[in-house]
């Protein structure tokens, strides 16, 4: 291990790049919010503070997981991934809120453990790759994660998960009977949900009315009304800032909207090429670093991240029935930033072990 000096922004070797973007995308979350409450007259404070609150506590956990060896994350995944069983399965006995069991009150602001499984699954799901473990216990692990989740219920996450996985299997070399029976224990599953019971009628009634032409969602034709408002530059460049469209959850599900209508189409495409260069740069780390482990961790990232972008902006528009799913360090919401910054510092962590600084 190469003793490294410690700087302030980490130890010697951090690269510059992806402390700036992190600190790019919150600050656009920022103007977001901004415009957000300032339209609805929602309480500052509470909006724009909070995610502020939240950014500096991200930056916390990046830099913590910049100084802890790739190594030691490996050695942990079985261990973490217990951990988010536990967390997962507790929060199914917290109280119920909007229909759903998914997060701890903790006071000052909520846990919602799903976030940090994303990160724990792929975290997992690189390590057993890279061993090429696929025992019953890694299969079990993986399916109850997903199942928990599923009852919660967040059909988003669980959809997002699956996705994950099966793109992981297709990356490496598993075999395709090893991915034909992952596929049938996790139907299987699915159906003995059903059987009990256990699958609220809502998330089934989501996805059949969705493609009902009789049936529309509300919230999905007010946040396409809300994008065209903003054109090409913005609203304020369209004449349309003084017509008001009501979106619900426009601070979490549907920000991407906000942001249409506050920046326009060039705005969008901006945010998006930002994105799109992040994940240019981690590729090429990706064929640089000689770790299987280190390979399948920066694509499970990249992969999880741009899933996530892909299905809030296609929900946004229409495209696919709701998922209730965040927008990468755009959306408000803690236990988002939070997960997603140690992302963020465990990729800078691989550009420090791999020499590469900028």
């Amino acid at each position: 291990m190469i003793n490294r000096k410690i700087t302030l922004l980490g130890p010697e070797g951090t690269n510059i790049y992806v402390i700036f973007q992190l600190l790019l995308f919150n600050v656009i979350s920022w103007f977001t919010l901004f415009n957000i409450t300032t339209e609805l007259s929602f309480n500052l404070e509470n909006i724009l503070v909070r995610q502020i609150i939240f950014t500096l506590l991200g930056l916390i956990v990046f830099f913590f997981f910049t100084y802890i060896p790739v190594s030691n994350i490996a050695s942990l995944s079985t261990a973490l991934m217990i951990s988010s069983t536990i967390l997962l399965l507790g929060v199914l006995f917290t109280e119920e809120s909007l229909g759903a069991r998914r997060r701890y009150d903790l006071g000052i602001f909520d846990f919602q453990p799903s976030e940090f499984t994303k990160v724990i699954f792929v975290i997992f799901l690189a390590n057993s790759l890279s061993k090429k473990s696929n025992n019953i216990f890694t299969i079990a692990l993986v399916i109850t994660n997903l199942l928990l989740i599923y009852i919660q219920p967040d059909l988003g996450t669980t959809i997002i998960l699956l996705m994950l996985v099966f793109f992981l299997f297709f990356l490496t070399d598993v075999k395709f009977k090893n991915i034909v029976a992952f596929s049938l224990l996790t139907f299987v599953a699915f159906f003995v949900l059903l059987e009990f019971n256990l699958v609220n009628t809502f998330q089934i009634e989501r996805i059949t009315d969705f493609y009902s032409n009789d049936v529309r969602d509300f919230s999905q034709q007010q946040s396409r009304l809300q994008v065209s408002l903003g054109g090409l530059l913005g609203e304020n460049f369209s004449n349309t800032s003084n017509i008001d469209i009501f979106v619900p959850v426009q601070t979490t599900d549907f920000i991407f909207s906000s942001f249409s209508k506050s920046f326009g189409f060039f705005g969008c495409i901006v945010l998006l090429g930002f994105w799109v260069t992040f994940g240019l740069r981690v590729y090429s780390l990706i064929n640089k670093t000689d770790s299987n482990f280190e390979k399948f961790l920066l694509s499970g990232f990249i992969i999880l991240l741009f899933l996530q972008i892909s299905i809030n902006i296609a929900t946004v528009l229409g495209l696919i029935p709701l998922t209730g799913d965040p927008f990468p360090l755009l959306s408000l919401g803690g236990s988002s930033i939070i997960a997603i910054s140690s992302i963020f510092g465990i990729i800078n962590r691989i550009f420090i072990e791999n020499n590469l600084v900028i």
